[in-house]
């Protein structure tokens, strides 16, 4: 499958193999028009080599800027992926579907297959919303997740805002965000712990989540746990595989190896 560059390489090719063939064929079949309007002719065949020239053109900047910022890139990109994989695994051992073992890929893997198992997070989900001693538990690792996954965006965005390769991405990583967001303001608002302090509150009542909490039950909450620990799933992964196209493990192996003879 074509990633964005190359459909965008695609069709910057195609665009322009399709204008020159214009160009051609109006030439054979029209050629006593272009020979009676001189000037026209020349504007137009001026707009079009200025039309490819640009695409060429913009699509070498591009590319250039891509590899002169990757190392950075995939910095940030690597931050946005711990973020997901803390968001579910920490969900899919708060709904008690496996425990993730750091270091170890099969874990991690064995993991990231429950936590797309729409079906058993569904019923994980509901299950612990019918125990009045794990509901709460809920909406403390929630807290910390919101928290967390604040941080990272406040801190990257502005890397990678600006980066029309990443912007996709990082648009995705900000609705991960987001619904971390809305889901621990909600049961805030619904179920406050006992312990909520007056800076909690007030951040819970200033939150746009809250306008419709009290509208906001159940389902939506196991409906909001349920994409979440998705959506991280497929973020985590999607991501990491984006980085590494930036900057292989192999190519780390050999700039080390090259750092170490230099």
């Amino acid at each position: 499958m074509l990633d964005t560059t190359e459909r965008r390489v695609a069709i910057v090719a195609g665009a322009s193999v399709a204008l020159l063939a214009a160009a051609i064929v109006s030439d054979f079949a029209a050629r006593s028009f272009w020979d009676k309007h001189a000037m026209l002719t020349s504007l137009a065949a001026n707009l079009l080599t200025v039309v490819i020239s640009v695409a060429v053109i913009n699509e070498l900047i591009e590319r250039r800027e891509r590899r002169r910022w990757s190392l950075l890139a995939q910095s940030v990109i690597f931050a946005l992926v711990q973020n997901a994989r803390l968001t579910w695994t920490s969900l899919v051992e708060l709904l008690g579907l496996t425990e993730v073992h750091s270091g170890a890929i099969a874990s991690l893997v064995e993991g990231a297959q429950i936590a797309l198992d729409r079906q058993r997070v569904s019923e994980a989900t509901s299950k612990l919303l019918a125990d009045p001693e794990r509901r709460p538990l809920l909406q403390r690792v929630t807290v910390r997740l919101s928290t967390h996954a604040s941080e990272v965006i406040a801190n990257w965005a502005t890397v990678l805002v600006g980066a029309a390769p990443y912007a996709k991405l990082l648009d995705r990583h900000v609705e991960l965000q987001s619904r971390l967001e809305w889901l621990s303001s909600v049961l805030a608002h619904n179920e406050p712990a006992p312990d909520q302090d007056g800076r909690r509150r007030r951040m819970t009542l200033a939150s746009i989540a809250t306008e419709h909490a009290d509208e906001l039950g159940d389902d939506w909450i196991h409906d909001m746990v349920v994409s979440i620990t998705i959506l991280a799933t497929r973020l985590d992964y999607d991501s990491r595989n984006l980085a590494f196209s930036l900057a292989s493990e192999d190519w780390w192996r050999e700039r080390t190896q090259v750092l170490l003879e230099t």
